[in-house]
């Protein structure tokens, strides 16, 4: 009996609706076992070697088979949700994958092979227990979108300063407590996304001069230290939960700023020139040890102001204030 064959047996065997001519299955190019309860996949899924896309999350697989190198034509592989605790070694045989999708499941690390996969341009590999990522990540520098949030990570390789294109890295809720300086070396950065790790320095980030969200919260940050006003695109800016005990005057150079969030730290004060950010609509420094505020704030056009929790802060009086936690 043939492969094709056999996956065609395999589809009967399991009652899933899809078609089992065998004419029909070689052409197949996508295939969608999503939500199937699955708890394996047969060898014989590898004589399907038209696959462009194959999706298969939120089943209860273990492992992926071998034969998945065979998918020469692979381009997307959905597998996310289900109980995966490694990835076969052949995956770095699927050359043509542009689009990998691993979040929610129990990889503690990627095959070295993985590694040789440089088609990729979005890679999520999110809530998994990855303890480390190999050196040879610098070979991926065709990347646009890259998630490891919610993994094990205590260090990263110092591979980013190739990886020209890549616009969103996600590395929350990690276990960093620094970050390689490289990072500052993403030309075409957006969006950098740090929270829920042990952050207590951070290397330059004013090159991101295309930077749209920097969210830092839930760190150990005491200062800012690189210049702030480089980033001249940044709309969304969060501090929270950190231990900052002022902000630099830097940051009211930022003049796309529209949120900005710092509750849960120990401004004591606020940049007297608050009042320069002319985009910032909403506000947040709740939970701080402020006694005022800086006469200028009455200059935003804010429509959200959280300011609870410091030390008995009034409304200020700005015309375009929607909500204010206090009277």
């Amino acid at each position: 009996m043939s492969s094709i064959e056999e996956f065609s047996r395999w589809i009967k065997q399991n009652n899933l609706n899809i078609p089992t001519d065998c004419e029909r299955l070689k052409n197949l190019s996508l295939l969608d076992l999503s939500k199937k309860k699955l708890r394996e996949l047969p060898p014989s899924i590898g004589a399907l070697e038209n696959l462009n896309v194959l999706k298969l999350s939120n089943n209860r697989l273990k492992s992926l088979p071998s034969s998945i190198g065979n998918l020469k034509r692979l381009r997307n592989l959905q597998c996310e949700n289900n109980l995966l605790e490694n990835l076969p070694d052949t995956i770095g045989e699927a050359q043509n994958l542009v689009i990998i999708n691993l979040n929610g499941n129990r990889l503690k690390s990627l095959p070295e092979s993985f590694y040789t996969l440089t088609k990729l341009t979005r890679i999520t590999i999110a809530a998994n227990w990855l303890e480390a990522l190999s050196p040879k990540l610098q070979n991926l520098n065709k990347l646009l979108y890259l998630s490891l949030d919610t993994n094990n990570l205590t260090h990263l390789p110092d591979v980013f300063g190739g990886m020209k294109a890549l616009y969103y890295l996600d590395l929350s809720y990690n276990q960093l407590t620094t970050l390689p300086p490289s990072i500052g070396r993403i030309e075409e950065l957006e969006t950098l996304l740090l929270e829920g790790n042990e952050i207590n320095n951070l290397p330059s980030l004013q090159s991101h001069d295309m930077l749209i969200r920097l969210n830092l919260n839930d760190n150990h940050l005491k200062t800012i230290d690189f210049e702030l006003s480089q980033l001249e695109d940044l709309q969304i800016l969060t501090l929270d939960n950190n231990a900052l005990t002022h902000l630099p005057p830097s940051i009211c150079s930022l003049q796309n700023l529209a949120h900005l969030s710092v509750s849960g730290n120990a401004l004591q004060e606020l940049p007297p020139c608050i009042g320069e950010l002319k985009k910032l609509v909403e506000l947040d420094v709740e939970d701080n040890l402020l006694t005022t505020l800086p006469p200028s704030i009455t200059q935003l056009k804010l429509k959200n102001l959280y300011i609870d929790h410091n030390h008995n802060l009034k409304r200020p009086s700005i015309p375009s204030l929607e909500f204010c936690d206090v009277e």
